[in-house]
């Protein structure tokens, strides 16, 4: 019956537009959370799909030019359930991810958009996938149950606590929700790190050791997500250590437009903006970055007595 009533909305769903569809979806998502069904389910189930996937997986990347090379494992066996937390790296961040964790977890997906209708959306259910619109108070709150419902039932967790894409010419990440933290400390689980980088089609990933919080305060989750970031940075500072050294006379000028492109133009159907990534990323308390401090020069006249500013 349950099947039956899934297939339905699945076919409905199928014949809304793109917005009428995310509204859809979310509404469903927020009503089973609502009437206590919104638990995770089939957890064998989608474990056994996992381990069918990833050579397939594995096979798709290889054909589209994209290498894999993970610089280091330091995780450990463990009888936990694992919040693994990622790094983003514009473009392929959950297929990299899974592919240097291999082993099963559910895959937290923000703003999924585009996902409710394509085939990698398909695949991501297939795996295990938790999908929410961050934008909405509730919506989060009904994923993060299902994300503790996973844990609790001993599933592993990939989440990006960025919340959004890097698109920093220099920073190695965004500051961190602290979501994962809270879980990690509420539901017994390990966190492992990994930092991923990414330079055109060749990718690298490299995965910390097991973090513990056992014994922690929940009151202590803002210093240790803050902790959690700098291990996820020294992670990546030993990526682009391990790379050739490149001098910046041989950084093309349009480098970061290039970046830019790869991020926002993978495919017609991909309708993110740099807006977008901006109101999905964390900014702490008192925090301010240059966009913001030099966001006044967009509402200047020029003109005799301001013209020191712009250089004249």
């Amino acid at each position: 019956m349950n099947v039956l009533r899934d297939l339905k909305s699945f076919i409905y769903m199928l014949s809304l537009d793109q917005k009428a569809c995310e509204e859809y979806c979310r509404r469903q998502r927020i009503e089973r959370f609502r009437e206590g069904k919104g638990g995770v389910k089939r957890i064998p189930l989608h474990s056994v799909a996992h381990r069918i996937l990833m050579p397939l997986l594995w096979c798709d990347q290889y054909i589209a030019g994209k290498r894999l090379t993970v610089i280091n494992d330091a995780r450990t066996k463990t009888k936990k359930p694992i919040i693994f937390c990622a790094t983003h790296i514009g473009g392929a961040d959950a297929e990299m991810s899974l592919l240097t964790i291999h082993d099963p977890c559910w895959v937290v997906v923000g703003d999924p958009r585009e996902l409710y209708k394509n085939f990698d959306g398909a695949l991501l259910e297939i795996n295990g996938a938790i999908m929410l619109d961050t934008q909405y108070k509730e919506d989060r709150k009904a994923a993060k149950a299902r994300m503790a419902d996973l844990l609790k039932k001993g599933g592993n967790l990939l989440i990006y606590p960025e919340g959004a894409q890097d698109i920093s010419p220099n920073a190695l990440l965004n500051h961190l929700y602290a979501g994962a933290v809270e879980l990690a400390i509420t539901c017994g689980a390990d966190i492992v790190p990994i930092a991923l980088h990414r330079d055109k089609n060749k990718y690298y990933a490299n995965v910390g050791a097991n973090i513990s919080y056992e014994g922690c305060d929940y009151t202590e989750r803002y210093k240790l997500t803050s902790e959690l970031r700098d291990r996820m940075a020294t992670l990546k500072w030993e990526i682009i250590e391990a790379l050739p050294s490149v001098s910046r006379q041989d950084v093309e000028d349009t480098a970061y437009d290039d970046f830019l492109h790869d991020v926002f133009a993978m495919d017609a159907s991909y309708t993110w903006t740099m807006d977008d990534v901006k109101a999905s990323m964390f900014k702490p308390e008192g925090f301010v970055d240059a966009d913001d401090v030099y966001s006044f020069m967009d509402r200047i006249q020029p003109n005799i007595n301001n013209a020191f500013l712009f250089g004249k």
